[in-house]
């Protein structure tokens, strides 16, 4: 005698088949959002050579437009659930490689996971397409991302001085200032200063007023280096032909300079400087009578 006809079988049969068509639809969105998260960490960690971030959350974006237009469509709902999820991850993504990573550290360009896990940025470097200078770099960056500020400041010097390359010293200098590191930025300094020994520096007036004298006289004048101790952080300085003296200090550059002046002849001015932008020292020049100009010293 057939079961066919007996409502009990044909009940578990559809309770049996049930589960096993939930079972598989969450076997393939979870197989979806996975691909989601690995395609959006593979954008990650290739920001060094492109926002490949933005452009996966823009065509994420865009498909889940798409896929709304065409919503009647037999799957295109599933399909713009997918997509919808793949749009959030990868703004997630960008997000945060843009705001939550550390601003001016050298580790927001190397991408969110890298910035908040540095132990992965070997990783990193091994695996994308980069050329040798650029390798050098961040294999620098990663040495002087961690441990103490001597520690830091012993691998940065050991690495520069190893290094011959005038190209990828100046990426040195450049990841050193750009560090946010008061250490590692004296460190850079002092380095500049002592490889511009007797070469003339000029302290540029940010704002040329005509009217201001000390402004107009920094215009044509130039000082010299003669000494800089990278171990004490002491500067031996000559300027307008008298020798005076200065200081690299973790908490900024102060040089003590001699200046002639239109109506008063030798007279000591006092600059306060601090890291700036585009390898710059930006700070404050002031002489003994309280006049000041806002000035900055190129490194390069």
């Amino acid at each position: 005698m057939s079961d066919t006809g007996i409502p009990g079988t044909a009940a578990a049969a559809t309770a049996t088949a049930a589960p096993s068509k939930e079972t598989k639809g969450g076997f393939r969105l979870g197989l979806w959002e996975g691909l989601a998260l690995l395609l959006g960490l593979a954008g990650d960690i290739a920001a060094p050579i492109g926002n490949y971030s933005l452009w996966l959350m823009i065509g994420a974006a865009a498909l889940t437009g798409l896929l709304f237009l065409l919503r009647r469509f037999a799957h295109a709902r599933t399909a713009m659930l997918h997509s919808g999820f793949a749009t959030a991850l990868m703004a997630v993504i960008w997000l945060t490689q843009t705001f939550a990573t550390p601003q001016g550290s050298n580790l927001q360009e190397r991408g969110a996971l890298v910035s908040f896990a540095p132990v992965l940025a070997p990783f990193q470097t091994t695996i994308l397409p980069l050329s040798d200078d650029r390798k050098a770099l961040m294999a620098f960056q990663d040495a002087i991302a961690s441990g103490s500020d001597n520690e830091r400041v012993a691998e940065a010097r050991d690495q520069y001085a190893n290094t011959q390359d005038r190209a990828v010293q100046r990426g040195m200098i450049e990841a050193m200032m750009g560090s946010g590191n008061a250490a590692l930025q004296q460190t850079a300094t002092l380095i500049r200063f002592q490889e511009r020994e007797r070469d003339g520096l000029v302290l540029a007036p940010i704002s040329r007023d005509a009217t201001d004298a000390l402004s107009r006289r920094l215009l044509s004048y130039n000082f010299r280096v003669r000494e800089a101790d990278i171990d004490s952080g002491g500067l031996r300085l000559l300027g307008d032909g008298f020798e005076s003296s200065g200081t690299v200090s973790r908490q900024g550059t102060v040089l003590q300079l001699y200046i002639d002046m239109p109506d008063s002849p030798r007279q000591l001015m006092t600059v306060d400087l601090a890291p700036g932008a585009d390898l710059r020292l930006t700070g404050t020049a002031r002489l003994d009578n309280g006049a000041k100009a806002a000035v900055e010293l190129p490194l390069f």
